[in-house]
């Protein structure tokens, strides 16, 4: 135990207590209006540097951005060598505007996002967002840590990016492990049976490391799961059509968000505890966001958001 993460602990611990969590996105989403919603989403964490009339990207920007910023805070508060620990769980942002840029440079005319500020969180950003082609963005990527993507189109980067993270997660916080190899599984999923492509070779390659070759062989999301290993699977045994990959990933979040409340109950301040915090940082983003879709829909979906609230 270090004076570092004592203190990280104990902000981090504080921290929670200012997230919105499951109830109160529910309540969000339940709004009759998105002014109504915008009004309540305000006076939360994330909305109180949102534009009074900001529709709804500019809202999940400024939820992104918030996260954001807490971890850079909470950052502060880490012991040094602590970098890659936080970094790590603000990859997630950093992707986001990296696939926004190259979809931007695409298609020029397409909505561009507001990339979302990144400062210490950043491994390669800075780099790629003065590239103006998507070659130029797989170069810069390939000497950052997250390697090469595989290609330059946009869907093997994006595919790659989501590998690159999760092996990064792995290596920085091995209790993660069952998180991110379930994550692995659902990419897997989704690349072959969802979108019908095949997995480039460096990201193929990659996911060999992880967890073995047999997948490569499968030939629908059942035989996928008899051939991964046991602890990758478990996010896809209610899965049973490409359609119902969102299960996968409503599966990989409730985990995620479970395990990570265990280790934050803890009595402990270690790095364990503060990545745990992290984590929930991010699944609370999750369900900001889901209710920022919603709110205001009509008709309602809500039976959709009971389940992932």
């Amino acid at each position: 135990m270090t004076a570092g993460w004592v203190a990280s602990t104990t902000r981090g611990r504080a921290l929670l207590g200012r997230l919105v969590g499951a109830d109160g996105a529910r309540r969000l989403a339940v709004s009759t209006s998105w002014p109504e919603a915008r009004s309540d989403f305000a006076t939360t964490l994330y909305g109180t540097d949102m534009a009074p009339e900001a529709d709804r990207v500019a809202a999940r920007t400024a939820a992104a951005t918030a996260t954001s910023w807490q971890l850079r805070v909470l950052a502060g508060w880490c012991p040094p060598g602590a970098t890659g620990l936080v970094r790590v769980f603000g990859a997630p942002f950093e992707l986001t505007n990296i696939m926004q840029h190259v979809d931007h440079i695409d298609d020029h005319d397409a909505r561009r996002e507001g990339s979302i500020p990144l400062g210490s969180l950043a491994v390669a950003w800075p780099h790629v967002a003065s590239t103006t082609t998507p070659d130029q963005v797989r170069t810069v990527l390939s000497h950052s840590p997250w390697g090469d993507p595989g290609g330059a189109d946009a869907q093997t980067m994006r595919c790659g990016l989501r590998v690159s993270w999760c092996r990064r997660l792995v290596r920085q916080v091995p209790e993660s492990k069952a998180w991110s190899h379930g994550a692995l599984a659902v990419v897997i999923a989704g690349e072959r049976f969802g979108f019908g492509r095949e997995i480039a070779g460096v990201t193929g390659r990659e996911l060999d490391q992880e967890l073995g070759r047999s997948w490569r062989s499968a030939n629908a999301i059942s035989d996928l799961v008899d051939r991964l290993p046991k602890p990758a699977t478990w996010a896809l045994v209610d899965v049973e059509k490409p359609e119902d990959l969102w299960l996968a990933e409503l599966a990989l979040v409730r985990r995620a968000s479970a395990e990570a409340h265990l280790l934050v109950k803890r009595s402990r301040f270690d790095r364990t505890t503060v990545a745990a915090v992290m984590a929930l940082l991010l699944v609370d983003l999750w369900h900001v966001s889901a209710a920022i879709a919603v709110a205001g829909r009509q008709p309602m979906p809500m039976e959709v958001f009971d389940v992932v609230a």
